[in-house]
């Protein structure tokens, strides 16, 4: 047990930290601008902010994603490719106005819809950006932790922030972006070394980043329609259910330890993605429902149902991040389809419930609504998991028969089984799958460098990395286990 907390703690280097904190502070920066409009005036809706703002937002961010995705389709975005500085230097600007100009001022000459489409078109590529220092985790319990951690860091921080006066938390917010400049820099470059090789995007690395998270984005673009739907059925019929704007502190921790505790556990066991296909309908299916008692449990109600939400949007990016590495795919193109998925379904969810809210027995309705999200969701999800069953079993068709139509020729062919069973039980990268190989062979780090086009020292720290996947500390002991 000592020295399997020994070797987590080897993970967790100052550049994962790093990326844990420069997360964890876009997305407070993020929320606090959202909610409130630039520090402007405290949201309304509770979970959305006002409407004027809120569609303009919705414009800059469909907008930002749709050229994203062009250029990553296009093949002229690499990774790493996407700039963040100006982004950043003018939400600090904003932020700055709002501090010290009056309020009324700003109102009187600024349309709140034209801050809303700063707002989507900003803080989309800088989260892209943010998000993107997470792809260089190789571990998943890493990775979930660093996930887990920010949810953590940024409720806390946006708990200190609302207690703060509107000045001063706008000032503050200014000085957060402009301190993710340079941080975001050093992210970048920390990241870089340990990260996956840099690809050019494309739509082929794009349909196989998708088999592995289609379900999950499914599943957090659902539920953001649902949550626009019932809040905003809540302020047009003076309704005293609404889902609340923040998990308090406790359901962070709950949603820390859930995450962890699932990962691990999913990580454990054979053709993990079966885990992910089942969870999502099962989070969704259970807490969609609650609604139905809204009147009776009120507030607490709500906090489960964001604690759930909070859940299901976290683990999404969790089985994004790890798509992308696995397939090595830069995340812009997968995170532009994830981005604009929500946005748009909770710009559905805003116009149903508005609708729902104006008619008689509008309870009835927004009722059915969800009931009927639910099944259209969960009639997606059966589907993905067919097309998943046929895309597991096509594979093994194909490698019968080169087994019995040819001969290996390769140590790697002929210890195809095994390797795949390594790769498959300790969660290995594409990049740590060839140094096994190499290992198991009994090459050195220099001639493994060699074959895969690699500098020595890269080798050796794919190595060590392997090392502490597999809990060894020499080459003999890959080679026993590797024959076992």
């Amino acid at each position: 047990m000592g020295k399997r907390l020994g070797d987590l703690r080897q993970l967790f280097t100052p550049a994962l930290l790093g990326a844990l904190a420069i997360y964890a502070s876009y997305r407070l920066l993020a929320y606090a601008s959202y909610v409130t409009n630039f520090g402007l005036e405290p949201s309304p809706l509770g979970y959305v902010s006002n409407p004027p703002f809120m569609v303009g937002a919705a414009v800059g961010n469909l907008i930002s994603c749709a050229l994203v995705f062009v250029l990553y389709a296009g093949g002229r975005l690499h990774s790493y490719g996407l700039g963040f500085r100006s982004p950043l230097v003018l939400v600090a600007a904003i932020y700055l106005i709002v501090a010290f100009v009056p309020h009324e001022i700003v109102r009187e000459t600024v349309a709140m819809s034209f801050l809303g489409v700063l707002w989507g078109l900003m803080v989309t590529v800088v989260g892209f950006v943010a998000l993107e220092l997470l792809v260089g985790t190789a571990s998943p319990i890493v990775l979930i932790v660093q996930l887990a951690l920010s949810a953590l860091l940024f409720t806390m921080g946006s708990f200190v922030l609302g207690l703060l006066p509107p000045t001063i938390a706008a000032a503050l917010c200014a000085a957060l972006a402009l301190a993710l400049v340079p941080a975001m820099q050093w992210g970048r470059a920390a990241v870089r070394v340990s990260s996956v090789p840099r690809v050019v995007g494309g739509l082929p690395t794009l349909r196989a980043t998708l088999r592995e998270c289609s379900t999950p984005i499914l599943a957090v673009a659902v539920f953001e329609l649902v949550t626009g739907l019932v809040n905003m059925y809540a302020f047009t019929s003076h309704s005293s259910f609404t889902i609340a704007t923040q998990a308090p502190l406790e359901g962070s921790l709950i949603c820390a330890v859930l995450l962890t505790a699932f990962v691990v556990f999913a990580t454990r066991i054979p053709h993990s993605r079966f885990m992910y296909l089942a969870v999502f309908p099962g989070v969704i299916a259970v807490f969609l429902a609650l609604p139905y008692f809204g009147d009776t449990w009120g507030r607490s109600l709500s906090t489960i149902i964001y604690t759930a939400y909070t859940f299901t949007a976290m683990l999404s990016t969790f089985c994004v991040v790890r798509a992308c590495r696995r397939a090595g795919d830069c995340l812009y193109g997968v995170a532009a389809i994830l981005s604009a998925s929500m946005r748009l379904c909770l710009m559905v969810g805003l116009a149903l419930g508005w609708w729902f809210g104006s008619l008689t027995e509008g309870g009835t309705f927004v009722h059915l609504s969800i009931v009927c999200s639910v099944c259209v969701y969960v009639l997606g999800a059966v589907v993905l998991l067919w097309g998943y069953r046929n895309s597991r079993q096509k594979p093994v068709v194909e490698v019968v028969e080169v087994v019995v139509e040819k001969e290996p020729e390769t140590f790697e062919q002929f210890h195809a089984g095994r390797v795949e069973e390594l790769v498959e039980r300790y969660d290995l990268s594409p990049r740590e799958r060839d140094v096994l190989v190499g290992l198991a062979q009994g090459n050195t780090a220099a001639s493994i460098a060699e074959g895969l086009h690699l500098s020595t020292s890269t080798a050796q720290g794919y190595i060590k990395s392997l090392y502490v996947k597999l809990g060894v500390n020499r080459k003999q002991q890959v080679i026993d286990l590797f024959q076992k």
